[in-house]
């Protein structure tokens, strides 16, 4: 049964791409990565709901659950507080620049220079991020079907993730996202109903208070400044905005988002704590022994396998967007397609090289963070048309040097990188008030 659904659902995607494809032909590259501007505030909020909640929110939260406890809620409770962030704050003002990217916004704000390090320092970090979604649906296949037909399903499931995407253009995804996210609110609902009514788990005995002596609040703040930022300020999330059919639009869809991922938080949380003697607490009520009904095991399979599918397609419509329109300056959505494709099959191959799939996105986000995200953040909250772009960029490239260095050799640089690039930020925002001028080709520098 199982095996049946998993085949309708990758015809349905292959379908979908199929018919996207014929009226995508003539659409540039901008247009292609937003679906021109034309999602309302639901399909914004169900979108970015599916794009969140993959592999990391799904079995990574369980993994993390069997080392911290309930704190394992916070992976996606400070993200729920960075979605409502960039909708407050973010969203209009990224809107108003008329750009189509991440690195496009920091090419109008700060200049070329810095647009051309972003575009860099998102790629590099998007393939730990893509990695992550697809090494999280191979493990999950691994314990759902045996070896060789979950081994199967998911090259063929990733396959057709990758041709989703190349084809059908962000139009596609967005639509494939509201149908994936009814997927696995319905799946996740359904088995945590199940849990609390009918599994016989004494739920006492778990400890429901999201601090404890594993993780304290110096954890939370670094959670906070290496996770919840990327919310606020993320590529993954900057597709969403632009795809908006307004400013209004992108907000009240990132508001309602943070609602709904804070209720995910809740539920996935619940089910991991439910089942932490399992290898992988959520894909454990899966197996065999599991006492889960047949029909919920099913349905919370789906569940599983459309937040993954969810998240994989949009962050790789991201990078290889952001190679396009920032490494190349192109406007070609044919070039794009196959750069889709690229970052796709590059991926599925580095499944097979590490399993770690939160290793993955804190190796992504150690990097990005410091060297890309709070120093535009900083720009961004200072709301100055001027910034010193030299300043602004020697911050940037100073933490995003400390973060690698803190992914090599496991120290925590990375927190120092967060505190310098903000710092240079900061100062180069403020130096530009008396010292720089706008230059016509649009690079901020010292006069």
């Amino acid at each position: 049964m199982l095996s049946a659904l998993l085949s309708l659902y990758i015809l349905l995607l292959i379908a979908l791409s199929v018919y996207r494809s014929k009226k995508a032909k003539t659409e540039n590259a901008a247009s292609f990565l937003t679906a021109g501007a034309s999602a309302g505030t639901l399909l914004c909020a169900l979108s970015l709901v599916s794009t969140i909640i993959g592999g990391s929110a799904t079995l990574g939260i369980g993994t993390l659950a069997q080392k911290i406890g309930a704190a394992a809620f916070w992976w996606l409770g400070v993200g729920a507080i960075g979605l409502f962030i960039h909708g407050w704050l973010i969203a209009p003002v990224i809107r108003s620049t008329g750009a189509c990217t991440l690195p496009d916004v920091l090419g109008r704000l700060v200049g070329s220079t810095a647009r051309r390090w972003s575009a860099f320092i998102i790629v590099v970090s998007w393939v730990g991020v893509v990695a992550a979604q697809f090494t999280a649906m191979r493990t999950l296949l691994a314990d759902i079907l045996p070896a060789s037909q979950g081994e199967i399903f998911y090259l063929v499931l990733a396959i057709a993730i990758v041709l989703h995407t190349a084809l059908g253009g962000q139009k596609a995804v967005l639509r494939t996202d509201a149908m994936q996210t009814v997927l696995l609110t319905g799946g996740f609902v359904s088995a945590a109903w199940w849990c609390v009514t009918r599994a016989g788990i004494d739920w006492k005995a778990i400890d429901p208070v999201p601090f404890n002596d594993s993780f304290g609040a110096w954890d939370w703040i670094k959670l906070s400044l290496l996770v919840g930022v990327t919310y606020i300020v993320g590529p993954d999330i900057f597709s969403r905005t632009f795809a908006a059919s307004s400013s209004r639009s992108a907000s009240q869809g990132a508001w309602m988002g943070a609602v709904l991922l804070m209720f995910f938080a809740v539920v996935i949380t619940l089910l991991a704590m439910g089942n932490l003697s399992a290898s992988n607490p959520l894909s454990g009520w899966l197996a065999e022994s599991s006492a889960m009904p047949s029909v919920i095991k099913i349905a919370l399979a789906l569940g599983l396998l459309s937040a993954l599918a969810g998240s994989a397609d949009t962050v790789l419509l991201s990078a290889a967007g952001i190679v396009e329109k920032d490494l190349l300056n192109g406007d070609q959505s044919i070039r794009l397609r196959r750069l889709i494709a690229l970052f796709g099959f590059g991926a599925v191959f580095l499944t097979y090289q590490s399993s770690d799939i939160i290793g993955w996105l804190l190796y992504a986000y150690a990097l990005f963070v410091p060297g890309v995200a709070v120093p535009l953040l900083v720009v961004l909250l200072r709301k100055r048309s001027l910034v010193n772009a030299r300043l602004w960029l020697a911050g940037a490239v100073i933490g995003g040097l400390l973060g690698l260095a803190g992914n090599l050799t496991g120290w925590p640089l990375a927190i120092a990188g967060v505190a310098v690039s903000a710092t240079f930020a900061w100062v180069s925002v403020k130096s530009s008030e008396v010292h720089s001028v706008l230059i016509p080709n649009g690079e901020n520098s010292l006069k």
